[in-house]
């Protein structure tokens, strides 16, 4: 979800409806040029700005959802023992390096610790170049995850490298492509993902090109996890809230 599209009100029913079904909630900050999203994402990013939603907004709904969805501990699975709370679901943070850079890198990684959450990913930090370290560094330092991108072109040289640095997360692009863009898995995809499997100790998630519960179903039996991203920004658009629970529901049974 981006945060505050369609409105912060809306965005708030729509987390109430993904935190029933989702392990993961990736929520989107807002920004002028997001380079690695489709056209219905850059839209809902464009309509979230001009709602002059800023980046101290968006850790507010965060934190306040955050809050929500941490429950006092009943029962041993999702326990997490550092919070000593049983988690529903997680949120991830999801933007570009500029709203980082004008944040202050190491105060946009404290507070995000600050309020429990799991993880970010920030797609346009080219691997190797200082920036990329800084942050890395600071992501460890406050204990958060950061997610490694890596696509079917990453060379096998760059895959060593970065198993080398122990990551915590993969996000495996399922195709060399902007999200939301109309193509089918190609054929050597699950080779591609078990190549992966293979290198990574970490969690390995694939990312793009997953609509229906067959996607979920043929990804998961490769993979750790299924991301839906710019589909359900276009279901939302087109569909009643009541209709986007039965999709959630079908896709995660």
């Amino acid at each position: 979800m981006v945060c505050g599209y369609p409105t912060l009100e809306e965005s708030q029913s729509l987390f109430d409806i993904l935190k029933e079904k989702s392990e993961y909630i990736e929520i989107q900050f807002p920004f002028s040029d997001p380079i690695a999203d489709w056209p219905v994402i850059e839209k809902a990013n464009e309509i979230a700005l001009e709602n002059w939603i800023n980046t101290e907004k968006c850790f507010d709904f965060c934190e306040r959802n955050i809050n929500d969805i941490l429950r006092p501990v009943s029962s041993a699975k999702n326990y997490d023992f550092e919070t000593g709370l049983k988690i529903k679901s997680r949120i991830i943070i999801m933007t570009y390096y500029n709203i980082v850079l004008n944040y202050w890198v190491e105060n946009f990684v404290k507070k995000a610790k600050e309020i429990w959450v799991f993880g970010f990913i920030i797609p346009d930090v080219p691997f190797d170049e200082e920036d990329w370290k800084i942050f890395r560094e600071l992501c460890e330092k406050y204990d958060i995850v950061f997610t490694e991108i890596v696509s079917p072109i990453t060379t096998e040289k760059r895959l060593e490298e970065i198993k080398n640095l122990n990551p915590k997360l993969i996000y495996a692009i399922s195709q060399n492509m902007t999200t939301g863009q109309e193509a089918k898995f190609w054929e050597d995809f699950e080779k591609y993902i078990n190549n992966l499997k293979s290198i990574f100790s970490c969690p390995v998630w694939v990312w793009f090109w997953v609509k229906t519960r067959e996607d979920v179903v043929q990804i998961n039996n490769i993979s750790d996890f299924a991301i839906i991203w710019s589909e359900f920004i276009k279901k939302y658009n087109n569909w009643a809230t009541e209709k986007l629970k039965e999709y959630l529901e079908e896709i995660s049974k």
